[in-house]
C-alpha cells in the first residue's frame, strides 16, 4: 500500500496488481502510442485546459458520482479552478455538512499529506492480497524513503 509504480501501466498491472482490487482505471490521454492526438489538454498558449474539468464534471453526472477528484502534475489554472468550482458542494445528510463536489490536487500536494474533503465512511474494503514474486526495481514510496522488499 502507498506504492507508487513508474512504468507500463499494462505491465504492472499484470504483473503487481490483484485483479480483485481494482474497480475502475482511467488513464488519459493514450501515452506512449506513438499517435499525435487532437486533445483538449492544453490551451493555445500552453496551458492547463479547463476542458479537462469539464469533461470530469460530464463522467460525473453520467456516472452519478457524487465528488469527483482532479489530479495533476502542474498546478490548475485558474480557469480550471473556476470550473471546478461553479460545480458547487455535496451536501452529506448524515453529517450535515458540505463538500466540493470537484476537487483539484497535484501529485506534489497529495505525497505532502494534503488529502481530499471527504464525509466519514464506515464503508471497509477487502485488503488486496501481498504480489509474491520478483520485486519490482521502479517503485517508489509515497511516504518517503525506501520501498519495502517483496519475498522472492
Amino acid at each position: 500500500m502507498n506504492t507508487l509504480y513508474y512504468g507500463d501501466n499494462l505491465d504492472i498491472l499484470r504483473n503487481y496488481i490483484p485483479d480483485e482490487s481494482v474497480d475502475l482505471i482511467y488513464l488519459d490521454p493514450p501515452f506512449n502510442s506513438n499517435r499525435t492526438y487532437n486533445v483538449p489538454f492544453k490551451d493555445k498558449y500552453g496551458e492547463q485546459s479547463s476542458a479537462q474539468i469539464r469533461d470530469l464534471v460530464g463522467t460525473m453526472n453520467r456516472t452519478q458520482a457524487p465528488i469527483g477528484i482532479f489530479i495533476s502534475l502542474e498546478e490548475p489554472t485558474k480557469p480550471m479552478l473556476k470550473e471546478a468550482a461553479e460545480v458547487g458542494f455535496y451536501h452529506s445528510k448524515l453529517w450535515n455538512k458540505d463538500y466540493p463536489k470537484l476537487q483539484i490536487f497535484t501529485i506534489e500536494e497529495l505525497l505532502k499529506g494534503k488529502e481530499p474533503q471527504l464525509p466519514p465512511s464506515n464503508v471497509t474494503f477487502q485488503r488486496a492480497q501481498k504480489q509474491k514474486g520478483k520485486s519490482f526495481t521502479n517503485q517508489l514510496s509515497l511516504l518517503g524513503g525506501k520501498p519495502e522488499q517483496e519475498d522472492e
